[in-house]
């Protein structure tokens, strides 16, 4: 096994590209070809808090990843929401507008009990536990065998270390790019902490393992053309695709970050008032509510609303919502987003 030690998701994501383009060996996928890992690789992250990106190589969209991570805490499935970040997504993923692999709706429902408070439960009882495991493979969901996609993160162990809370994912099959160093970097730890608060703990080590790690040559394809530097000429193992890695590393000093929670007792009650106002805002309609915890009503609330106001053309607004962001990281990572589309309008 490989195992590629990082302080957060902007260092592992060069490492991770760097060893796939040196050490990847070359398969056919569905979805393309593929640099895949000889044998599983881990990531351990030392500061998962840390997961936002903003290379401009990268380009990440940070409400999406933000907002698909909010999605998957509430336990939804429904691709109609996350269609208002990513065009046609459900059309693309879903069937019959759901999301079948959907991560949040087995953690909270698929199961007929919520997995994450039966976590909460078995740590909070018994501090020592190795019981604390969270299924996504299958997880009660019965289409699974004739399902078009499938979860690629199957369980996740949650273990109190040093009174911080590790949390470690077994993944079956990782894209570096969208998935590995992209969402997951985000929705998982955002978990992580909703657990450690919940249990009154400090969030730990946010360990990976991929069983096969993959960049796809689309994604080569398009870090390429960003970088505006080199002809791709398809041979993998020339040295000069290690620059590729190189221009995903970021030099600066992380952001201060935001605490997930800062209300616990009231925090699920809120993020159902959060998701109804989000649905609202998506439709264009206002909506007043009383939301106690700070990242939900100041971080989640802001960015979705810069977001809407992006679509619907309205600069001003959309700057002033991101402003108002009171999460540093989340807010230069809109903000430099957002930049990139009107610079380039």
């Amino acid at each position: 096994m490989y195992v590629i030690n990082a302080i957060n998701v902007r260092d592992a994501l060069p490492s991770a590209v760097d060893y796939l383009l040196i050490q990847g060996i070359r398969e056919q996928t569905r979805l393309g070809e593929v640099l895949a890992s000889p044998g599983p690789v881990c990531i351990q992250y030392l500061n998962p808090k840390e997961h936002v990106l903003f290379n401009p190589i990268r380009d990440a969209n940070p409400f999406f990843h933000l907002m698909e991570a909010i999605w998957m805490l509430a336990g939804r499935h429904d691709g109609s929401f996350l269609d208002n970040y990513i065009k046609d997504f459900s059309k693309r993923f879903g069937n019959n507008g759901i999301i079948m692999d959907a991560y949040g709706y087995r953690w909270r429902y698929a199961l007929r009990m919520d997995q994450l408070d039966e976590i909460v439960a078995q740590l909070r009882k018994d501090p020592t536990t190795r019981q604390a495991v969270l299924q996504m493979w299958g997880a009660g969901v019965n289409e699974l065998m004739s399902a078009s996609a499938k979860p690629c993160n199957l369980i996740a162990t949650f273990r109190i270390v040093n009174n911080q809370l590790d949390m470690t994912v077994l993944n079956r099959s990782n894209d570096v790019i969208w998935g590995c160093c992209g969402a997951n970097a985000v929705h998982f730890p955002i978990l992580q902490e909703y657990i450690a608060a919940r249990i009154g703990v400090n969030i730990g080590r946010y360990h990976q393992i991929s069983t096969n790690l993959h960049l796809y040559q689309f994604h080569i394809d398009m870090i390429t053309n960003r970088l505006g530097k080199y002809k791709l000429n398809h041979h993998y193992k020339s040295p000069h695709l290690t620059d590729l890695a190189h221009s995903l590393k970021d030099n600066y000093a992380y952001e201060p970050t935001q605490s997930l929670m800062t209300e616990p007792l009231y925090f699920d009650d809120d993020l159902k008032e959060t998701m109804v106002l989000l649905d609202l805002l998506h439709q264009g309609k206002g909506y007043e509510c009383a939301i106690m915890n700070i990242f939900l009503r100041e971080v989640v609330v802001p960015m979705a609303t810069a977001y809407r106001r992006y679509k619907d053309g309205n600069k001003a607004g959309s700057y002033e919502a991101i402003e108002s962001v009171i999460a540093a990281d989340w807010q230069r990572a809109g903000k430099e987003w957002l930049e990139r589309r009107y610079v380039g309008r």
